[in-house]
């Protein structure tokens, strides 16, 4: 344990003080030397003193139930072992003549030397309670040659300030051994071992040191000298590179991240604010305040949470809108430049004071070194990008709906309109460009696609208003291309259903007549129908189709009667052979008065009836002739 964690502590007179050490050394106090128990006498006849009070004490040597101690012979004062202890060192040291010193070695802030390594020194004499200096009287003065050394035995209080400060005036070399953790009741040989080298011991004052270390402060006034003209004219051409940023960064085109958002929120203006820093960055001010709002903290408008200002200057440093040189800079070279410059501020430090600004206004929230938007503007934020987004797609719809319109205007007409240079046209009505207006113009999308679908000859319906598009010229083109696309598609149209009506003619007449009735009926002109063919009157449309059809209905039934009544005929041809034999020819084409209708037999037989009828007619005949 070092001399400097205190010797009073109560751990430590519990485990080596008095409080559980036994008195073991008592003083001859005729020579005053120190008398180990194991030595003495027993009981007064020991003949020994208290080291400490000086009473007269009891040698009480071992037995079966304590160890070996002395006892005063009276009221006890318990100092006896420390001081015991203590004596005991100094006559050791005196005895023997020699003594461990440690080390010489100085440490000053950055700087360190070793001087010489512990070594044991043998001297030539020591003196006790030296007295030579009023102001300081040490535990032993030891000398060697010329060299005079202090010795401090500490065994319960090491010493102090003001004593140390005697010491350094006088000039002598001092060393204090620490004692404190050696048990008060160790036995001669061990208490030998520790006070001559085993024990922690340390310098009080050692010139060597001392000059070490007024080389090692003057070393380091001369380095932090050199180091603060290297450090000003570091901070000079920083700040020349810092004011070169910041003339560049002034010069360049703002550009705003969401700057309809941020203006619509009313945060516009704090991005303009005050702060300083601003030769740290690449870009305006505006321009990274803004990607801090809307690209680095607003992503968190669905989670609420809290992002460390470290976090954010990293990435406004990997999307490059921080200074490389700016980047890592120490805290005193900071210093330096804020002094040649009071506005200069490091990134770290200008990002976190635009950060507490917006704190202060409301619209960001802090915690320790992290900072989330304000659950108020997060809300309101999320309600406008909702309706932005509806906007925006509403406008992109338009836009290329406008496109697609100038793409079909004529390039004498269109010039160098574009669908950009549209939106900024002004509105006749209000005066004002009709990127700000389209959203309350419902009418205007309809009007568009209508104008589209006349252009794309879809319609032929002129649209109500151009709304600024040079497409008058380019309507009435379309409208006269449809208009005489339709007239070609309409002819085209008619001769094709004209000739699917011929076929669907041809096809069911193939299906009702055979050949040469087909071929009859084809090349008959319908005298009914002014003498029209039957194919060029299906051709003329649907209803001449539907009459040619009757017509060839009544032909095939017409046909079919009179192959019918061919054959009927033929039976009663066959019939009256029998019954007139040579005769039957002229009978059954001779009229028969009153009979069959004024008609010839052959002539009246058509059918099953008829020609039963006729028949009887030529029996009649056959019976009267």
């Amino acid at each position: 344990m070092s001399i400097n964690q205190g010797h009073d502590d109560a751990e430590i007179r519990r485990q080596f003080g008095s409080d559980s050490a036994r008195l073991v050394y008592g003083r001859d106090p005729e020579n005053g030397k120190l008398i180990y128990i194991s030595k003495a006498s027993r009981g007064l006849a020991c003949g020994l003193i208290c080291p400490h009070c000086k009473a007269a004490l009891v040698a009480n040597l071992k037995d079966d139930l304590k160890a070996a101690h002395f006892a005063h012979h009276g009221p006890a004062c318990r100092g006896g072992p420390e001081t015991a202890l203590h004596l005991l060192c100094k006559e050791i040291i005196q005895s023997e003549l020699r003594l461990t010193i440690p080390r010489q070695f100085a440490a000053h802030g950055g700087y360190e030397v070793l001087i010489a390594e512990e070594r044991e020194i043998v001297f030539d004499r020591a003196t006790l309670e030296f007295r030579d200096h009023v102001e300081v009287i040490p535990d032993l003065h030891l000398q060697v040659g010329d060299m005079n050394l202090f010795v401090e035995i500490a065994v319960t209080h090491p010493c102090g300030e003001e004593k140390i400060s005697r010491l350094k005036r006088l000039g002598t070399a001092a060393v204090e051994i620490d004692m404190s953790s050696v048990p008060r009741n160790a036995l001669p040989e061990e208490v030998r071992q520790a006070v001559l080298s085993a024990a922690p011991r340390n310098w009080l004052f050692n010139a060597r040191i001392e000059r070490a270390m007024e080389e090692m402060r003057l070393r380091e006034r001369l380095d932090a000298n050199a180091a603060a003209k290297r450090l000003a004219s570091i901070a000079r051409r920083e700040i020349e590179a810092y004011d070169r940023t910041r003339r560049s960064a002034g010069e360049q085109k703002l550009r705003i991240k969401d700057l309809a958002a941020l203006r619509a929120l009313g945060v516009r203006e704090q991005l303009a604010l005050e702060i300083g820093g601003t030769g740290c960055f690449t870009v305006r001010s505006e321009t990274w305040r803004s990607v801090v709002l809307a690209t680095i903290l607003r992503p968190r408008l669905y989670h609420h949470r809290f992002l460390a200002t470290d976090h954010i200057v990293s990435r406004l440093v990997e999307e490059g809108y921080v200074h490389s040189d700016f980047v890592k800079l120490t805290k005193d070279l900071a210093d330096a430049m804020r002094h040649l410059d009071p506005e200069f501020l490091t990134p770290w430090e200008a990002i976190h004071r635009f950060l507490q600004a917006l704190t202060k206004a409301g619209l960001t929230e802090q915690q320790h070194l992290s900072f989330a938007l304000n659950t108020s503007l997060a809300d309101r934020w999320r309600e406008w990008e909702g309706t932005h987004q509806k906007k925006t797609q509403r406008r992109n719809s338009i836009s290329s709906v406008v496109s697609q319109i100038l793409d079909r205007i004529p390039a004498e007409d269109r010039a160098s309109m574009t669908a950009e240079s549209w939106w900024q046209m002004t509105e006749t009505g209000n005066g004002r460009p009709r990127e700000q207006t389209f959203g309350t113009d419902t009418s205007i999308d309809d009007d568009l696609e209508e104008l589209l679908d006349v252009l794309l000859q879809r319609s032929s319906i002129s649209p109500r208003d151009l709304h600024g598009l040079p497409a008058a010229r380019a309507i009435e083109e379309a409208i006269s291309r449809k208009t005489e696309t339709e007239v070609k598609a309409n002819a085209k149209r008619a001769a094709e259903e004209a000739d699917g009506r011929r076929q669907s003619m041809i096809r069911r007449a193939e299906q009702t007549l055979d050949g040469p009735d087909l071929a009859d009926f084809l090349r008959t002109p319908l005298a009914d129908q002014d003498g029209v063919l039957p194919l060029d009157l299906a051709e003329r449309n649907f209803a001449g189709l539907r009459l040619a059809e009757e017509a060839l209905s009544k032909f095939a039934q017409s046909q079919h009667a009179e192959r019918v009544a061919t054959e009927w005929r033929s039976k009663l041809d066959s019939e009256a052979r029998e019954l007139f034999g040579d005769r039957a020819a002229r009978i059954v084409r001779q009229s028969v008065d009153g009979k069959l209708d004024g008609r010839p037999p052959l002539i009246y037989c058509r059918d099953e009836r008829t020609f039963r009828v006729a028949l009887g007619v030529l029996h009649w005949i056959a019976q009267t002739v």
